[in-house]
């Protein structure tokens, strides 16, 4: 018996089935994947603040600095005579197994403008910014900056250890290869591996950016991040999943949160202004004990600035 062929019609309503099929399946398997570069930066950060927890063990329970200077053993070095310098990254990296743990995989990649090695690309502006204003501030009598003890910390569970942040592809202006920092060099802070607490604005001199304001540079140096995922109006700690910001904390644990979350305690409100959102950078904190970027939980650090206890 000979086999009859398919017509066009079945063949066309097969196609327009297969197209339905794909319609549906292939937003689900973007969602699921995102998902899985989630999960996975995630993960990430929970080793990194494990890595600066041993790294505590290994240096008198002190976490590490921010970005230490001219130690010998530095990771990259200014031109001239402003000095050697190494980024929380770089020194804790004997305790990481792989560099890629410092990209955040649910976000953009990181692009190396110096001609670098993968190592000091992913050390010197990592995608997860580390609590330097706290963790490892910096003091201006000396200049330098200075660590602080894990044993000072009222609350680990609830004290940013690091946050998601933006990175230098995010920056439309950075290809010019500017470096930038807070505080005297040598001996300040390099803001390309900090992260940014919310109160900052109010002590401008210690600062890099500031929450409440959108991108753009200008005389004080804010960074210039363009878009909210990446982290206009608040200070370069991105948003990459769903709105939330992938945060490790000093007790070791890793979780995302919302920047509603990330600010706290703070009279922070995203919605209060168009074009100026957040009140445009006058922040203040109004409840030390739900704030999540200090170590005392109180308004007895003067870094803290103007704070409003309840």
């Amino acid at each position: 018996m000979k086999a009859r062929a398919f017509t066009l019609i079945e063949l066309l309503v097969v196609i327009a089935i297969i197209a339905i099929l794909a319609a549906i399946l292939f937003p689900v398997f973007a969602r699921a994947k995102a998902a899985a570069k989630a999960t996975s930066a995630l993960s990430g950060v929970k080793q990194l603040t494990l890595a600066c927890i041993m790294y505590e063990g290994d240096f008198d329970d002190y976490f590490p600095l921010g970005t230490s200077w001219n130690t010998g053993n530095d990771q990259l070095c200014f031109g001239g005579t402003a000095g050697c310098f190494s980024t929380w990254a770089w020194n804790t990296s004997p305790y990481v197994k792989s560099i890629g743990l410092l990209s955040d995989t649910s976000g953009p990649v990181n692009v190396d403008y110096f001609n670098w090695t993968a190592t000091n690309v992913a050390t010197f502006s990592p995608s997860f910014g580390y609590n330097y204003e706290f963790l490892s501030p910096i003091n201006l009598d000396k200049p330098t900056v200075e660590g602080e003890s894990s044993s000072s910390a009222a609350q680990p569970a609830s004290t940013v250890m690091m946050a998601g942040k933006w990175i230098h592809s995010d920056q439309a202006g950075w290809q010019s290869g500017t470096i930038w920092g807070v505080g005297p060099f040598p001996g300040g802070m390099l803001q390309d591996a900090a992260a940014e607490g919310v109160e900052c604005g109010s002590l401008a001199q210690n600062c890099f950016s500031d929450w409440g304001r959108g991108g753009g540079l200008n005389s004080s140096g804010l960074i210039d991040i363009t878009t909210e995922t990446e982290g206009a109006y608040t200070a370069g700690n991105s948003f990459h999943v769903a709105g939330q910001n992938t945060v490790g904390w000093i007790d070791g644990h890793a979780k995302r949160i919302t920047y509603q979350y990330l600010a706290s305690g703070t009279n922070f409100n995203y919605n209060a202004v168009s074009g100026a959102k957040g009140g445009n950078g006058n922040i203040t904190i109004t409840s030390g004990g739900s704030y999540l970027w200090s170590l005392t939980k109180d308004c007895s650090q003067a870094i803290y600035g103007p704070c409003i206890m309840p």
